[in-house]
């Protein structure tokens, strides 16, 4: 068997992170617009309102109507975000493996 140099280990772990990365790119609205549910303007989609649309959402508000409906409705305190640490859990787990099998495959 041949040995593989820990550079090669590195660079095949490395090519594995960039294909996950495009592999996991998001999902984007078709449309560049949406009607405000509440006032009817036509208004850019944002940042928040794919995540919305990600969701299921189909009724999407302009950031006029948001930020009014914020302010009536204060939310409680969050310590973290839901999403933290995601993409590092799979990084590892898909990792973890790989790395395990090139270091049996270059010790023997």
């Amino acid at each position: 068997m041949p040995n593989i140099s820990i550079e090669v280990i590195a660079a095949i772990g490395f090519a594995i992170l960039v294909v996950l990365s495009l592999l996991m790119k998001r999902r984007r609205p078709k449309e560049q617009t949406f009607k405000c549910a509440r006032c009817s303007t036509i208004a850019d989609h944002t940042p928040r309102t794919i995540e919305a649309w990600r969701s299921g959402k189909t009724r999407f508000f302009c950031n006029a109507c948001h930020a009014q409906w914020l302010r009536s409705h204060p939310s409680p305190i969050s310590s973290r975000s839901e999403k933290s640490g995601c993409l590092g859990v799979v990084a590892f787990f898909v990792a973890i493996p790989f790395l395990l099998i090139a270091s049996w495959w270059g010790y023997v």
